[in-house]
């Protein structure tokens, strides 16, 4: 099972049963030299300006695979041009060079972008009901029952990934630092085989692999999962010149709807994603497919801020103490709340 971490971690929210949250109102929030989060909502356009081309950066055909299971790709009023990434960061470095206009990432990429001073905002975002990652012990590694019991102790995870916000936001819940705790920084996908192996005591893991790993291990158990919103959140994010162009933002526009009408979609459809995902993908029973998409809750678009507001700006603050980032961030400003409006309108229509 070779697969990527990032492609692993959009597994997990695109196998959640999906449903839009009713929460979708538009909110205020600090003035920047971007948008501004009082301007009027944008709505669904009516026409998008002829020759019009959005240029979206997709994770592992995550945004298509939405779209295409939904039928929410078909007869687009402009042209999308679609560019393929593995991870956050090297999106972020795509938005730098001007080459894309929108994509999405995770919490953890959108506050580097912040610290990083890019021109980049959140439009859009949604958040799966239960936590993608759990804290695995090693087998025999009984002496680890939660997050406090990881103080001295080779932990294993992903730096700069949104395993490492879930780590640095459950240790500051028992008291703890990332200091405390023995760094065993690996891709996602080798977590696992470390436990296995020895070379570390606990680590951060996602499903399929947490699922394989317990059941060749019967010694080693999952004592935690993570549940802080920000460690299951999504963006979709544009840059400031795309969100100045109003043709371009006539087209996001139209592209977030139907992004937003593909969810509701797939929450009636649960047994696409069960199909596309675990079956053709890693080859699964059905049956083990279906309970897995159970298992995983629902995934809805959310307002922005909203209930992000506070644990984004703790994690930001995580950051820093832990040295990750240089300077203090109000992540307010990482938002532009016009698109809540169109989200909310897409979902109850």
């Amino acid at each position: 099972m070779k697969r990527s971490a990032p492609f692993l971690i959009l597994l997990a929210l695109l196998s959640g049963v999906v449903a839009c949250s009713s929460d979708a109102s538009t909110r205020s929030g600090a003035a920047d030299a971007g948008p501004t989060t009082t301007a009027a909502p944008v709505t669904v356009p009516t026409s998008v300006p002829a020759g019009t081309t959005l240029r979206v950066g997709d994770q592992l055909d995550y945004l298509k695979t939405v779209l295409h299971l939904a039928h929410q790709d078909e007869d687009l009023p402009y042209k999308v041009a679609y560019s393929a990434f593995v991870g956050g960061p090297a999106m972020l470095q795509a938005f730098q060079a001007g080459a894309i206009d929108t994509g999405f990432v995770a919490s953890t990429p959108l506050i580097f972008a912040q610290a990083g001073g890019q021109p980049i905002r959140a439009v859009a975002g949604w958040a799966s009901e239960h936590g993608s990652y759990g804290l695995l012990t090693a087998p025999g590694h009984d002496d680890i029952k939660g997050w406090a019991d990881l103080k001295g102790k080779r932990v294993a995870f992903q730096q700069g990934t949104a395993g490492e916000a879930a780590l640095l936001q459950a240790l500051d819940d028992v008291g703890l630092k990332l200091s405390d705790v023995k760094a065993v920084n690996l891709p996602q996908t080798q977590i696992t085989a470390a436990l296995q192996g020895g070379s570390a005591d606990a680590g951060l893991s996602v499903e399929p692999l947490t699922s394989v790993y317990l059941g060749q291990n019967p010694t080693a158990e999952k004592v935690e999962k993570t549940s802080e919103i920000t460690d299951r959140s999504f963006f979709v994010i544009a840059s400031d010149p795309t969100l100045h162009d109003e043709a371009k933002t006539a087209a996001l526009a139209d592209y977030v709807g139907r992004l937003v009408r593909s969810f509701v979609y797939l929450q009636k459809h649960p047994d696409l994603v069960a199909q596309a995902v675990y079956v053709q993908t890693y080859h699964l029973p059905a049956d083990r497919a279906a309970d897995i998409v159970k298992e995983n809750g629902t995934t809805g678009f959310i307002t922005l801020p909203g209930p992000l507001a506070r644990q984004q700006q703790r994690l930001a603050d995580l950051f820093q103490a832990n040295g990750e980032i240089p300077q203090k961030l109000d992540t307010s400003q990482e938002f532009d709340t016009r698109f809540n409006h169109l989200v909310q309108q897409e979902a109850t229509s």
